[in-house]
């Protein structure tokens, strides 16, 4: 089961479930995932779930809300911000692949899937986007990078680094390559846009 992935404030029922969902993800992928597989991986009820969810897509946006909580807590717990800055930008990049490498298939459906399913969709994007800037932007503006002589990073910078990086974590994914080889590209091409802006 994926306890990693879920929030610790959820209901039991509602952690079974979304970790059924994370099950059925690594499975046969969310398009294919019905409630029905939902709950029976879960061992509860249909009436179950739809009294924590509205339907499949709730539940599927509910647990990448979780996953991003996550990520965000180890990005934030693996950044020493006393550490050197390239040191830092390694930390950064190493915390979100640990956290992605444990359910792989889960970081592609939030890449891949995700985009198809309309508005709700789009919120649960722009909320994951800008709640991962919120710990990007700071970790360029604090004493240690200052001595550096970089400038903390502008928003449209760290939109380009995360993006890229959960590009290049999806295509890991499709082509059965380990997450951890995303790690070299990603540092390097975060070094030289954070690099870039070194005064």
């Amino acid at each position: 089961m994926s306890e990693a992935v879920v929030s610790q404030q959820v209901s039991p029922v509602r952690r079974r479930l979304l970790d059924a969902m994370t099950t059925c993800l690594m499975g046969q992928g969310y398009r294919s995932t019905t409630v029905a597989d939902i709950v029976r991986v879960a061992q509860t009820s249909r009436r179950s779930f739809y009294q924590e969810f509205a339907d499949k897509q709730a539940c599927f946006v509910e647990l990448l809300r979780t996953t991003n909580e996550s990520l965000v807590s180890a990005i934030v717990a693996g950044v020493d911000p006393d550490a050197e800055w390239k040191v830092q930008i390694w930390q950064a990049v190493h915390s979100y692949v640990e956290v992605c490498e444990k359910h792989p298939e889960v970081t592609w459906s939030w890449i891949r899937e995700l985009p198809a399913l309309g508005d709700d969709a789009r919120e649960i994007q722009v909320e994951a986007m800008e709640s991962l800037i919120a710990v990007l932007v700071p970790l360029t503006a604090t004493p240690r990078m200052h001595a550096a002589g970089i400038a903390p990073m502008s928003h449209a910078t760290a939109v380009m680094i995360w993006g890229g990086i959960r590009e290049l974590a999806a295509s890991a994914v499709e082509h059965d390559q380990p997450l951890s080889s995303i790690v070299e590209p990603a540092v390097a091409a975060c070094i030289a846009l954070v690099g870039a802006n070194i005064n």
